[in-house]
């Protein structure tokens, strides 16, 4: 005869399920970039199916994942920023996963906000499905711009341009002090940007849904 859970006991098991997985994950974190960018990437596929993209875990690991991303992809093992090299970067996904760990063993699984009215439930659940897809659609756009930005620049006018972008957290102010670095390295440079961007496709067609 089967045995009927209750949902306390399936959320204490998926609870306990939760934390074993998020240990055998940080046993793989290792200051080795591939064996990092694994280990996040895998942190992020477990998170993203208990947290909301607007929760501190899931933005923490995805910052992280990005970090360590550009790591891999200027193949160095630090980048002029003391939160962007790769001891830091494991060290903070350590403590990331035992945040996590302890909140879930304190308090169980996380709970996502709900209301008793159904109808404004399923409009919320609405809403963030389309915030999320927008969402989406912006982080392809934002790749998009920055690998056309670096298909056209060395590696060492790149970094130059990251160190820009980190001086100043002030948008009118970043914007003007990258646009005057990208003009700096020549006006061929910069055509060549814009023009990578204006003929690709996805850019346009992924603009679109924003008008």
């Amino acid at each position: 005869m089967a045995i009927i859970k209750s949902p306390t006991q399936i959320r204490d098991e998926q609870a306990r399920g939760l934390i074993s997985l998020l240990s055998n994950i940080k046993a793989t974190v290792d200051e080795n970039k591939i064996k990092l960018k694994n280990a996040l990437v895998q942190l992020n596929g477990v998170l993203e199916r208990f947290y909301d993209y607007k929760d501190t875990q899931l933005r923490t690991a995805e910052q992280l994942k990005s970090n360590i991303l550009i790591l891999e992809r200027e193949k160095c093992s630090s980048i002029s920023d003391s939160c962007c090299n790769i001891h830091d970067i494991a060290e903070d996904t350590k403590v990331l996963i035992d945040s996590i760990i302890a909140e879930v063993e304190a308090l169980g699984l996380p709970e996502r906000k709900v209301t008793l009215d159904k109808s404004v439930n399923v409009n919320t659940m609405v809403s963030q499905n389309q915030e999320q897809h927008q969402n989406q659609k912006q982080d392809v756009i934002v790749k998009i711009l920055l690998e056309a930005v670096k298909d056209e620049l060395t590696g060492k006018q790149w970094k130059e341009l990251l160190a820009v972008a980190k001086v100043t957290t002030d948008p009118v102010e970043s914007r003007k002090s990258i646009l005057d670095k990208i003009k700096s390295f020549g006006e061929g440079v910069a055509s060549n940007i814009v023009a990578n961007i204006v003929t690709n496709p996805v850019v346009w067609q992924s603009l679109g849904t924003f008008i």
